[in-house]
């Protein structure tokens, strides 16, 4: 079933103009209400009511986070409304995905200043750093030579030409 609009007023002349030129637009006053009438219903029925629109709006992730500091709720934590609300807008809600596998543990990972790289270093002696911009290409593959366990810290330096291990 379709529903189609049909100009209310009969007239010859262009919506909205008289034979002289001048703009007039008669409005029927039952389309006008009828439109207000569709424009609120839909209005409450998509979103958020005006109060509660205004309340979400002063929801401060500080407040949040000095309330779980000085421990307002009593246990130390978020409370579910509180972590449902920071996960939700702040934190990315797909899964993880697996970008590499290695044989040992990741023992220290950090972006570059940029975050264009991602630099791990895994407890076989192994430094990985990856491309992000190139969707996480290994941008080099390097084994470290005489070292007992693990990589314990790396950095790169500000130009992202040498790497500190």
């Amino acid at each position: 079933m379709g529903y189609g609009m049909s100009r209310l007023q009969g007239s010859s002349e262009p919506e909205g103009q008289n034979s002289d030129g001048s703009s007039s637009v008669e409005v029927n006053n039952d389309f006008s209400k009828l439109h207000n009438d569709i424009f609120h219903m839909t209005r409450l029925r998509s979103g958020p009511s005006e109060s509660i629109r205004k309340s979400m709006d002063r929801v401060s992730v500080t407040r949040l986070l000095r309330g779980r500091e000085v421990n307002s709720s009593g246990n130390g934590k978020f409370s579910p409304v509180d972590r449902a609300f920071v996960l939700g807008h702040y934190l990315p809600v797909d899964g993880p995905e697996t970008v590499d596998t290695m044989d040992s543990r990741a023992y220290v990972s950090q972006f570059s200043a940029d975050g264009s790289l991602f630099v791990a270093g895994f407890q076989g002696s192994h430094i990985r750093i990856y491309d992000v911009d190139k969707g996480w290409e290994i941008h080099k593959d390097i084994h470290a030579r005489s070292l007992r366990w693990t990589i314990s810290d790396a950095a790169l330096s500000p130009d992202q030409r040498f790497l500190v291990s």
